[in-house]
């Protein structure tokens, strides 16, 4: 496909990818994709990202078509992705002396992605790039989704380029939102979900960034472009990434148990932290839907996760469970981990040492009974959930 003229000397360069079906292994693209990239001309002309290395060919002949690549000026790296910087190298090709610039964060990703020597320029917030007649700043947006990423708004016509934010995939006759005949907010939210849900703690400290911005257009790096209610999406991602779990004192116990035991320490944590002051809820594993599991994660204070131990391990439905809080945002949230066990009971342990892992704040000890709990053992949990419920902030709220 052809260039496409967004605006006074502003371009659309990218490539359609229609037969996409898996992006990043865990999304389905059943619309396939775009790989946006865009060219600015002013005195001196901008190329704004790349496309995947398979479309590379094509990409080159939609940059051809305005400007000669061996005159671009800049090449300006807003993330380091593969679907964005796979033709970063051919573009060095013909045009060794390009200037490269990201941000700060990106500069030794990009260097092990070219792996040649090259000038390379991170920016910070609030970089200015006179084009000539055409102006972009720059604005850092860590975590969106890698530390690298970052935004750039043009100044003189109001295009702001957010390389993987408020994008969607989908691959049609048209790049423009206002004329595709999708459900549009289903595709974005979709792709937030899969893609920029596990970071919503960073995004939302950073979406104010942009509020000082007047926004006609939202280029992105995927999906269409939004020329019509431009602001809609970045509405859309302050909802969808504020903190669920503000202003609560919830605590949500997760649990599997195949003959009770194990369940019965859930209902004594459940109760226990209740007289504490906590709200509670607690969920059978085996029967609860990943979607619903996530909003409990996110809205919850803290969490508490009981497996009993099967053949040395948490039982499946249990990993499945923590598999989940890297999908969503769990960096930091406090945890504690209990269970039944026959005689190694190595299960809470895995458990336990898994969410440090991805950084959870775990309290120190496991709650742990042999087989069904005694009156001494649930008086034990009582004297845990004491421990715990300071260490989850009782009485802080």
């Amino acid at each position: 496909m052809s260039a496409i003229q967004l605006s006074d000397n502003v371009y659309w360069v990218g490539v359609k990818d229609p037969e996409l079906r898996i992006f990043d292994i865990v999304m389905e693209t059943k619309l396939g994709t775009t790989y946006n990239a865009y060219l600015v001309k002013g005195e001196k002309t901008a190329l704004i990202d790349t496309v995947k290395k398979e479309f590379t060919e094509e990409f080159l002949a939609n940059v051809n078509e305005i400007v000669p690549i061996e005159k671009i000026d800049y090449l300006i790296v807003n993330h380091n992705e593969p679907d964005h910087s796979g033709a970063i190298t051919a573009i060095l090709d013909k045009a060794p002396n390009i200037k490269l610039i990201c941000s700060a964060p990106a500069v030794p990703f990009l260097k092990n992605v070219i792996n040649r020597e090259a000038d390379i320029t991170g920016v910070k917030d609030d970089h200015t790039l006179d084009l000539g007649g055409k102006t972009l700043v720059f604005k850092g947006m860590p975590y969106m989704h890698w530390p690298d990423t970052m935004m750039e708004y043009l100044q003189e016509d109001r295009i702001l380029f957010t390389n993987d934010g408020f994008t969607a995939h989908y691959s049609g006759d048209t790049i423009f939102a206002d004329e595709v005949e999708i459900d549009l907010d289903h595709e974005v939210y979709y792709y937030w979900d899969c893609i920029m849900r596990p970071f919503s703690g960073y995004i939302r400290r950073n979406l104010s960034k942009l509020d000082d911005f007047d926004i006609a257009t939202v280029a992105g790096s995927h999906g269409p472009i939004y020329r019509k209610e431009p602001r809609k999406y970045i509405e859309k991602y302050k909802e969808w990434n504020a903190d669920k779990a503000e202003g609560k004192n919830h605590v949500a116990v997760f649990f599997a148990s195949n003959y009770g035991n194990t369940g019965k320490l859930a209902q004594g944590m459940a109760e226990g932290l209740k007289k504490h002051g906590f709200t509670t809820s607690i969920n059978d594993v085996t029967e609860l839907k990943a979607a619903d599991a996530k909003e409990l994660i996110e809205s919850s204070t803290a969490v508490v996760i009981g497996t009993p131990t099967f053949n040395g391990d948490a039982v499946k439905p249990v990993w499945d469970l923590v598999n989940l809080f890297s999908t969503v945002y769990s960096i930091g949230k406090k945890a504690a981990v209990f269970g039944s066990y026959g005689w190694g009971g190595e299960g809470a342990k895995l458990v336990a040492q898994r969410l440090t892992g991805i950084k959870m704040k775990v309290y120190e000890e496991n709650f742990r009974a042999r087989l069904v709990p005694s009156d001494e053992e649930m008086a034990a949990l009582d004297e845990y959930v004491d421990k715990l419920a300071e260490y989850f902030g009782a009485g802080k709220k």
